[in-house]
């Protein structure tokens, strides 16, 4: 019963922030909506940034499986893309909010954990170092991360051309920086 509530909460939060400006959902808006007491709520959540939080990770699980299944890496990027570009409204209204910097840390927090759980159940070479890892996480969330607001932001990405691009520049086919 109590996952049902959370996720009650959830979906009514979704639906609000399609009519209403993020900044301007309140608990007390919420509550009413759910026709749950303001209690239910504390009992599941803190605040709207958990929320928010616990909306993305579990996107970020649900991305994650089905990436898993994907028949190759480039597959499982293309779903990343097209559940970025599905969810590009509620991206960027995340990211028009006053709450941006939170919200921007939010979104690379679940993606860094994606991109780390992805690699942890299909690396082929576990070989990295701990720090190596680190970077290499950090450079890629960042990265990608950052195309892809940029790509919700301006609407205009085509997800093929944008799989295509980046599976080429994170498997080096794009550019191969000379070696000394």
């Amino acid at each position: 019963m109590a996952e049902n509530v959370k996720e009650k909460i959830a979906e009514t939060f979704l639906a609000m922030t399609a009519r209403k400006n993020f900044d301007k959902i309140t608990i007390k808006d919420l509550v009413q909506e759910c026709g749950i007491s303001r209690q239910a709520f504390y009992y599941h959540f803190q605040d709207i940034l958990e929320v928010i939080e616990w909306i993305m990770q579990r996107s970020a699980d649900e991305l994650l499986r089905r990436s898993l299944q994907a028949e190759d890496p480039k597959a499982a990027l293309r779903l990343f893309i097209d559940f970025s570009m599905e969810n590009r409204s509620f991206i960027h209204h995340l990211l028009r909010s006053r709450q941006r910097e939170q919200m921007e840390h939010i979104i690379h927090k679940n993606f860094h954990s994606y991109l780390e759980s992805l690699y942890r159940h299909t690396a082929v070479d576990a070989s990295l170092s701990y720090r190596d890892l680190t970077m290499a996480l950090d450079f890629f969330t960042y990265g990608i991360s950052g195309v892809l607001i940029e790509s919700c932001r301006s609407g205009q990405a085509d997800p093929e051309a944008l799989t295509d691009q980046l599976y080429r520049l994170l498997t080096g086919q794009m550019v191969q920086l000379p070696s000394s």
